[in-house]
């Protein structure tokens, strides 16, 4: 029989792995000889082919160069902390347990806490405590690895808050929020109540500005160190907005706080100048949405979402008003679709009712041109995003002048694909350097007889030069590294 094997719930593979809750929540707290010897037992369940030649204590000892006693001890350690048992002594045979089922399954030695059971019972006074409520403490001991005395303390501080009968379920709720802040020792539990009795005279402070008069609870405590680390208020600030709330007390406080956070208004004058605004706000988005054409009967998170971000930017009501009218002219009929329109204007640096009617001036101006071209080339319909997109790189990439492009126009509007046509003659043009209207006409006088100056059909305007393929493979082997 093998000294080390794995349960039936474990499956046998032809790897070592290592669960992580091992490495997190056991390894810190192990010698480095048990958890050697950890390791080197589960080496052998994950591997069959050694167990022939590892199939005793005496081998498994000799393998690592100690006694069998430093085994068998460093088994009895994992076996408390529930990751192992030992089937049998005589011979010894080691059985490896889940890691994620140790904590429940984990039985404790009766004269263990002791000690600790005692100090317990004595502070909670005001009821018997039951074995599972011991066994709760013991697996959080274990568990987070807290000291039994940073327990106690823990104990007594919520017994002082909710009287000599407080509820287990409180009491672990507590020391394991603070087990997550990495508070386990007595020194750093009694720097945390220091904090606590520090904070507790600020919040009796606000307190006072809510008007109440009840002993502040942890969890109101926990949330001013909420505001004033994670949110970044200062103690002016929370007082100054503690005081404007009439009601809704502690809560309503923390949603207030929480979405001037969320606004990013973080000093008194910011504060007051929303609350001031709040109602002209409040009007403007019932405005805007029925400019647009959509309505909501709380326009709150409208200005939270949306008006409020854009008055950040610098629009004023004037120019959102325009914008609401452009977006339901161009059946943009959504808040979420003018702020991706809002955002495009943004990035143009066009926030003001003048510059976004010269922007919307000046584009008119461009779609009268494109009509131009479009009735050339015998088009007869509006203008759309993608003729625009072609005009852009008509005139600024390629630098051809409009006269130039009307005249290519003319020459393609007996073609079943007119702006397919266009595109590829101004392609050609740009690649000649043809870019005057009269060297346009030349080309395009020769274009229209079919033949180039050598007798020969043109080939300034449609190349004709055929690629085998070994040049065609040649030509876009590197593709990837060739910049357009």
């Amino acid at each position: 029989m093998s000294f080390c094997k794995f349960s039936s719930e474990i499956s046998s593979m032809n790897i070592t792995v290592v669960d992580n809750t091992f490495i997190e929540d056991y390894l810190p707290y192990a010698s480095g000889e048990q958890v050697r010897i950890y390791l080197w037992g589960l080496y052998l369940c994950s591997n069959p082919g050694l167990k022939s030649s590892l199939a005793s204590i005496n081998s498994f000892a000799e393998s690592l160069g100690i006694t069998t006693d430093d085994v068998l001890n460093a088994f009895k350690f994992w076996q408390e902390q529930g990751l192992v048992q030992i089937l049998d002594t005589n011979p010894i045979e080691i059985q490896y347990m889940p890691v994620k089922n140790a904590v429940s399954k984990k039985k404790f030695k009766a004269d263990k806490y002791e000690e600790f059971n005692l100090s317990v019972q004595n502070t909670i006074s005001g009821r018997m405590l039951t074995p599972n409520e011991f066994s709760e403490y013991y697996t959080l001991i274990e568990t987070y690895h807290m000291a039994p005395e940073a327990l106690l303390m823990i104990i007594k501080y919520c017994t002082d808050l909710k009287g000599k009968n407080v509820g287990y379920s409180y009491v672990l709720a507590v020391a394991k929020n603070w087990a997550n802040e990495g508070i386990l020792n007595f020194s750093q539990v009694e720097e945390k109540l220091q904090e606590l009795s520090e904070t507790e005279i600020k919040v009796k402070e606000i307190f006072k500005a809510l008007k109440l008069s009840r002993k502040p609870s942890l969890e109101e405590k926990q949330k001013y160190l909420k505001w004033i680390r994670n949110l970044d208020f200062c103690d002016e600030v929370i007082l100054y907005v503690a005081k404007c709330v009439t009601k809704g007390g502690f809560e309503k406080l923390d949603q207030k706080l929480t979405k001037y956070y969320e606004l990013h208004l973080m000093s008194i004058k910011e504060i007051e100048e929303y609350e001031t605004h709040k109602t002209s706000l409040f009007g403007l988005a019932k405005e805007i949405d029925k400019l647009i054409g959509v309505y909501y009967e709380n326009v709150e998170n409208v200005v939270e979402s949306y008006i409020n971000p854009w008055l950040m930017r610098g629009y004023d009501e004037s120019a959102l008003k325009l914008l609401a009218n452009y977006c339901f002219k161009n059946n943009v009929r959504s808040l979420q679709g003018m702020d991706s329109v809002v955002q495009k204007y943004y990035k143009n640096g066009l926030t003001t009712k003048e510059s976004i009617l010269q922007h919307l001036e000046k584009a008119k101006l461009q779609d009268e041109k494109i009509k131009k071209i479009l009735e050339s080339a015998s088009l007869f319909r509006n203008v759309t995003s993608w003729d625009r997109d072609f005009y852009r790189t008509w005139t600024y990439s390629w630098n051809m002048p409009q006269e130039v492009i009307e005249y290519a126009a003319t020459l393609s509007a007996d073609k079943s694909q007119p702006m397919q046509y266009l595109n590829k003659i101004l392609a050609n043009w740009f690649e000649q350097k043809i870019n005057t209207l009269d060297s346009a006409k030349l080309v395009g006088e020769l274009y229209k007889t079919g033949a180039g100056v050598d007798g020969k059909k043109d080939k300034t305007i449609i190349h004709d030069r055929k690629y085998s393929e070994e040049e065609i493979k040649s030509l876009i082997n590197d593709i990837d590294e060739i910049e357009i």
